[in-house]
């Protein structure tokens, strides 16, 4: 927590925020958004086909795809699929939220039914929400979603894959070296180019097992980050997948996407202090108020999020880390106060009455 609050006192980042119009195009293939230099792809069949900076692609593709038991391919949801509603656009405050339902359809033998739910903010920042069904008894190999890097944009650049603490490099190779890159968890992904950055978060789950591939040995033009939501099994109708990312584009360099990806770890600091502090039941009257002002910064946090607001996100954050260390301190000094020297002076004065009540009596 100290450490936190360190990191949060010396990085002193406030830039304005950047708020623009979100315009848009809905056809039967989809919807395409635009927010100043940055346009989005959104497929009816449930994926994003492309994020672009500028002229410039920043991510290829996001979407699950098929494998049928032998790793037969099927497909993947940014192309193939039965559109079964035709995409829906809804203006939300800051932003739009759209929304896209398709499927593999029965030929394919893997019943999967997708639904995706994209927020889109005036910030830039994007919240895809997605919820994969089985509509019916499936045999299959493997069920993974895909976040493709374009080989064009990043080769020679690195990609930085946080996961608590730690971070690691993974350097992009300009010419085909090896298929596997790196492999293990994260909860966030970034890589910067001349052009702009680009930020993925995973919000639910909190953190994703992923493999980082080459795909050139395959024949695309992509290194493929690869997080399966399911081996070769054969998955019950009714068996349903949730997955839940934070996009965010953006060509105010390297300085905001620290600031991207501090808010957001302070932020899941801050929460899990607060459940650290409730199970522990502070008694005292001082720590309990500055325990409900913490969760209250907490929620203005949340609150800020929702909006796309980062320099929000941020700032609560920290503010809520800083009134958690204070609970810890006030609990212990008031404890001491309340239960020990307290009770210590109220002893004392006690015992002082009763000796002089016992010499009044010798007196007497």
């Amino acid at each position: 927590l100290l450490i936190s609050l360190l990191a949060f006192s010396i990085l002193s980042i406030t830039p304005s925020r950047s708020q623009q119009e979100v315009t848009y195009e809905v056809s039967e293939a989809g919807v395409s958004v635009t927010i100043n230099n940055i346009k989005i792809s959104i497929s009816a069949k449930t994926g994003i086909e492309g994020i672009w900076i500028g002229e410039v692609r920043v991510l290829e593709t996001i979407g699950f795809v098929g494998y049928r038991p032998g790793w037969q391919w099927v497909g993947a949801t940014w192309y193939y699929g039965e559109v079964l509603e035709t995409p829906t656009v809804k203006p939300i405050e800051g932003g739009i939220r759209v929304r896209t339902h398709a499927r593999f359809p029965p030929e394919s033998q893997l019943y999967y039914e997708f639904v995706g739910v994209y927020t889109i903010y005036n910030t830039g920042m994007i919240i895809a929400n997605y919820t994969v069904t089985i509509y019916q008894d499936t045999e299959t190999q493997q069920l993974p979603l895909y976040i493709t890097w374009p080989v064009n944009t990043y080769k020679g650049s690195k990609l930085y894959i946080a996961y608590g603490d730690s971070i690691v490099e993974v350097d992009l190779p300009e010419a085909y070296k090896q298929t596997g890159l790196s492999s293990g968890t994260y909860s966030v992904a970034y890589a910067s180019t001349q052009y702009g950055d680009m930020v993925v978060i995973a919000l639910d789950p909190a953190s994703l097992s992923y493999e980082l591939n080459d795909a050139r040995v395959w024949g695309s033009n992509n290194y493929e980050l690869r997080t399966a939501l399911s081996g070769a099994a054969t998955l019950p109708k009714g068996t349903t997948y949730k997955i839940s990312l934070l996009l965010y584009p953006h060509s105010r360099g390297a300085e905001f996407t620290r600031l991207i990806v501090d808010a957001f770890s302070g932020l899941g600091t801050a929460r899990s202090t607060i459940e650290v502090l409730k199970k522990t039941k502070p008694r005292t009257p001082g720590a309990t108020k500055l325990l409900a002002q913490c969760e209250n910064e907490v929620e203005l946090a949340y609150k800020a999020f929702s909006k796309g607001d980062i320099e929000g996100t941020y700032a609560h954050a920290r503010e809520a880390l800083r009134l958690a260390q204070q609970v810890k301190t006030v609990e212990r000094q008031q404890r001491m106060l309340f239960f020990v020297v307290i009770p210590n002076v109220v002893g004392l004065v006690l015992v002082l009455l009763i000796v002089r009540s016992a010499l009044a009596k010798v007196r007497s």
